[in-house]
């Protein structure tokens, strides 16, 4: 699911990747395609601590986890999990050693989350952080899982399964039919959100940010208060947002990134409604 967790009188609201949900612990994973350690990660990562038990319930919940799994939703721990493709103990021993910034930010990312690596043909490890209690699913991660050399694409841990894939999937299912059509094709949110449920919780909050993004990036065009337009004249950009969000985020392309990159760490040492 692409799922959205809210704690609306704290204000929190957590977007992780997936959750990971055994009856007993809710996971709030992050994945990441490299091994770059930023800001925006440390904000991520501070958003999905901040989600207590009753809020992972209520997410469960909202999920219809209960109809589908036939768990009952209760959570006795929550555990925020990041983690990153070729990231290893040397790269971390090195780092910390030569750097006060990758000191900074690696104390305060183990504060927040359990940090993982990914390295296909080798395991999924813990680098660091400790889990907030000691369930059967911590113990299989703690242990340590061995992925194949080429796994297949139904259990390939992917990076941005949030606004990005959803900006992706727009424009493969709609955008591009409007090859097809003098007119364009005309979609709403309240329609994307349909297609997609109920297998896919989609929030109408997550599309009108995406749906900002596809008009600013000339995909498609906001024609009325409810409806959004892809034509002919937009294809080349329609056909242009997967390679986008791969190389940036959507967030980052509407508001920039919120801090530099490690790299630039190192540097420094040195001197809804509208659609009812």
């Amino acid at each position: 699911m692409f799922p959205v967790i809210e704690d609306r009188p704290d204000g929190v609201r957590s977007e992780p990747d997936f959750v990971l949900y055994d009856s007993e612990t809710c996971v709030l994973a992050e994945i990441k395609s490299g091994n770059n350690i930023n800001g925006h990660d440390l904000k991520q990562m501070r958003k999905c601590a901040d989600v207590d038990i009753e809020a992972a319930e209520d997410a469960l919940k909202d999920a219809q986890v209960r109809e589908k799994t036939g768990y009952d939703g209760t959570v006795s721990s929550v555990e925020p999990v990041i983690v990153y493709q070729d990231l290893d103990e040397e790269y971390i021993e090195e780092a910390y050693s030569a750097s006060d910034s990758f000191q900074d930010v690696w104390d305060e990312l183990t504060e927040y989350a359990v940090v993982m690596t990914q390295d296909y043909g080798d395991e999924l490890r813990v680098l660091g952080g400790e889990f907030n209690d000691s369930g059967n699913l911590q113990s299989l991660l703690r242990g340590g899982i061995e992925l194949p050399e080429n796994p297949p694409d139904e259990i390939m841990l992917t990076e941005g399964m949030e606004h990005e894939v959803l900006a992706i999937a727009i424009c493969d299912i709609w955008g591009e039919q409007a090859v097809d059509y003098d007119d364009g094709v005309k979609v709403t949110r309240t329609q994307v959100r349909d297609y997609f449920a109920p297998r896919h919780n989609v929030d109408l909050t997550d599309l009108e940010f995406v749906f900002k993004f596809l008009v600013e990036f000339e995909a498609c065009d906001h024609v009325d208060s409810r409806h959004y337009k892809f034509t002919r004249e937009h294809m080349s950009n329609i056909l242009s947002v997967e390679s986008q969000v791969m190389d940036e985020s959507v967030e980052d392309y509407l508001h920039g990134p919120d801090q530099s990159s490690l790299d630039d760490h190192f540097g420094d040492d040195s001197d809804d409604s509208d659609d009812q």
